[in-house]
Order: structure tokens, then C-alpha cells, then sequence
């Protein structure tokens, strides 16, 4: 995630508004339109009344929502409302590709099911921004993505609407389609962010924000927001991964694959190809272990009947990391403190929706390097030697 900070909340609005024109020029001229999706909240308002006073080719733009309370047209509530108070009755984009979130139908589910029908209407299947502008509570909600809430669970539609926050239910973007985004712009701002922004930068599971993918993503702070907070230690999330199984563990690798390309992962599947009731986990291992150990993808999912035997396996090739997991708390730290860079599952010993829980932390976590870890590290390293 490329990261800019600024001395304050007014800076931070007046650069966003300068990335967006930039990126909405950029794409215009690539593709002929440009599509993004805006957040609500104070500083950004302060953003989008930056916009206007941008060179940005309006004829070529379509404006969707982020999110939406579910309050009548004209509420003080609506992000609507001061989205067309700060932005679109100022500038010359047709009316038509203003394209606002169906609270006010009485039916909220099958609204949410039409506004993705909209955006697809505009982007193509699947849905593709060219750009979501998203906020960060304090909480660690964005969008309208909110702790403990069902939404977050929701992996087979675009748009869905949550339970009851802050007095109202809410339409929202889901995980799927703000992770197939061509750029993500974070604006945070105010010193009640830091916590969450902590949380955000370490791709912390625990906050909503956290799930959010972050290598095509951009943010801009404030120095309040970041604090004390120390950049360096920020690191890449992981995109590209790589998955094999042999036949104990095909159907479940065919269902993660599904699962990890819906929320835009690049996946590499290493084979099986095809269920074979006689084949030999090392002959998908191996290779899936030599890519993982050259670069050529950064994490590793292996799986065999029990895990077992794939563990062996991946653990002998110079540069993999391998580990037979079954808890939460081995994939979390598994990855913090032994920097494990394979998974290894048993698809006869596990459930589809565990399987998914425990890779989705695998993924979503990252090695410390904190000194102990390193030290320890060295020393099983120096084993080999």
C-alpha cells in the first residue's frame, strides 16, 4: 500500500481530490470512462468539494456509493444527501450516471441485488471500479462493513445490507467487489483513528478495514491520525498464491480456489487437474514448493487427506515453511512468530467453511520480525547448514 501523510485534514482532502482527477484522467484516457465508488463522512466532503475545482472529464465519469443508510431521500443521514450538496450540483455529470443506492425500496434485499445489477451494468461481469474511496472508524469499520456483523461473512454477492448500526441498517459494497477494484483510495484522518489505523496497516483480521486487500490501495493521513505510529514496519500483503492437492484433498482445493479468485486473488493451481483416485501428493507438492521457495508466488496452500503428508513434503524443499494447521490461532501465529509460508490442510479432517476460516487468517496475517522470531529463525536455519 503506497502511504502519504499530511499535516492535516484539510491537506489530506485537497491531495485525495487531486489523486482521484488524476486517476479519473488516466483512466479516461485508457478506457475510455471512469467508474469509482465514494464513502461518506466530514473530511471526505471536504475531498469531493476539492473535486470540483479539478480537471476531470465529467462527461466520461459514473459516480456510485459506497454505502447507504436506510433513511428516507433528503435525510440529514443519507450519504446522499451531502454527497449532492458538496459534489453533483456543482459540476456537469449527467444525471444518468449518478447512480445512488435503492434504500427507499421497501424490498432492501432485492434493492441490493439490483444496485449490483447496476454496477455491472456499467463495469462488466464481474463488477470492476476503477477506483472505491473508503473511510476508517474507529472501530476498524469501512464501507459499512461493521464488527460482528453478518455482512462481513458475505462472499457471493457485491452489494448486501447489514444489520442494525448507529440507529440504521445500511447498503453496502462487500469484501468481493472492493477487493476486484483497479484502486483504492483510504483517506483517515483525526486522532480517534490511530488505533484503527494500527490495525488497518498490519492487515489485522480483527477490524473490518483489516480484510480489505492493499496492494492496489492508497493512503492518505493525517498526522494526527498516524500518532506515534512507525511506517517502517509495514509490510506487503500477500496476493498471489499458490494451491495443490491430491485426491484426499481435491474437492476442497476446488471450492478455496473458487473462494480466493471471487475475492481477487491471483490463484496458481498446482493440480491435481482432476480428480485421481490413485495419485501421488508429491507430484503436485514439489512444484507448488519450488514456486513458493523461487518468488513466484508469496503464500502456499497444500492439501492431502489428513495434511500430513504434504507437510512432509513442502518442508523439504530449501526455502518453504510448512505447517499441518487446525486452529485459528496456529495460522495467526504461525505466520507472526515461525513465518510459515504454506498451509497445509487435511480435506478428510475439515469442513469446507474451517478450511476457509483458517486460510483466510493465514492469509491475512504477517511475519513480525520482531528480534526473538529472528533469532530463533537463525538458529533452525543454521540446521541445514
Amino acid at each position: 500500500m503506497n502511504i502519504e501523510v499530511f499535516p492535516d485534514d484539510i491537506t489530506v482532502a485537497r491531495e485525495a481530490a487531486c489523486f482521484i482527477a488524476a486517476t479519473a484522467r488516466a483512466a479516461v484516457a485508457e478506457r475510455g470512462r471512469f467508474v469509482m465508488a465514494v464513502s461518506g463522512g466530514k473530511t471526505p466532503w471536504i475531498m469531493l468539494s476539492n473535486l470540483i475545482k479539478e480537471e476531470v472529464p465529467w462527461k466520461n465519469v459514473h459516480i456510485f456509493q459506497v454505502d447507504e443508510r436506510i433513511a428516507p431521500s433528503g435525510s440529514a443521514d443519507r450519504n446522499l444527501t451531502h454527497l449532492q450538496e458538496s459534489l453533483l450540483s456543482h459540476v456537469p455529470l449527467p444525471p444518468e450516471q449518478i447512480v445512488a443506492m435503492p434504500v427507499e425500496e421497501i424490498d432492501s434485499e432485492a434493492a441490493a441485488k439490483k444496485y449490483a445489477h447496476l454496477i455491472e451494468s456499467t463495469t462488466g461481469f464481474p463488477a470492476l471500479f476503477d477506483l472505491v474511496h473508503l473511510g476508517l472508524g474507529p472501530d476498524g469499520h469501512t464501507a459499512s462493513l461493521i464488527p460482528r456483523d453478518t455482512v462481513l461473512n458475505v462472499i457471493d454477492r457485491d452489494v448486501a445490507i447489514t444489520g442494525v448500526y448507529q440507529n440504521h441498517k445500511r447498503m453496502t459494497l462487500t469484501y468481493p467487489i472492493l477487493n476486484r477494484s483497479r484502486k483504492i483510495l483510504w483517506v483517515v484522518t483525526g486522532k480517534e483513528k490511530t488505533e484503527a489505523l494500527s490495525h488497518l496497516l498490519n492487515r489485522d483480521a480483527s477490524i473490518p478495514g483489516g480484510i480489505v486487500q492493499q496492494n492496489q490501495a492508497t493512503l492518505f493521513a493525517d498526522a494526527a491520525a498516524l500518532g506515534s505510529l512507525d511506517l517502517s514496519i509495514w509490510k506487503k500483503h500477500p496476493r498471489t498464491v499458490g494451491i495443490a492437492s491430491d485426491h484426499g484433498g481435491f474437492e476442497l482445493k476446488e471450492e478455496l480456489v473458487k473462494r480466493l479468485q471471487f475475492l481477487g486473488y491471483c490463484v496458481t493451481d498446482f493440480g491435481a487437474p482432476a480428480l485421481v483416485p490413485d495419485d501421488d501428493y508429491p507430484d503436485y507438492i514439489i512444484p507448488l514448493s519450488n514456486a513458493l521457495s523461487k518468488g513466484v508466488i508469496d503464500r502456499g496452500i497444500a492439501l492431502c487427506g489428513s495434511g500430513v503428508g504434504v507437510t512432509v513434503c513442502a518442508n523439504k524443499v530449501k526455502g518453504v515453511r510448512a505447517a499441518l494447521i487446525e486452529n485459528h490461532f496456529s495460522a495467526k501465529q504461525g505466520v507472526e512468530d515461525d513465518h510459515i509460508n504454506l498451509l497445509c490442510m487435511g480435506g478428510r479432517t475439515m469442513g469446507l467453511e474451517v478450511a476457509w476460516d483458517l486460510l483466510h487468517t493465514f492469509l491475512q496475517s504477517n511475519y513480525s520480525h520482531a528480534e526473538r522470531h529472528l533469532r530463533r529463525l537463525s538458529k533452525v536455519d543454521a540446521i541445514s547448514q
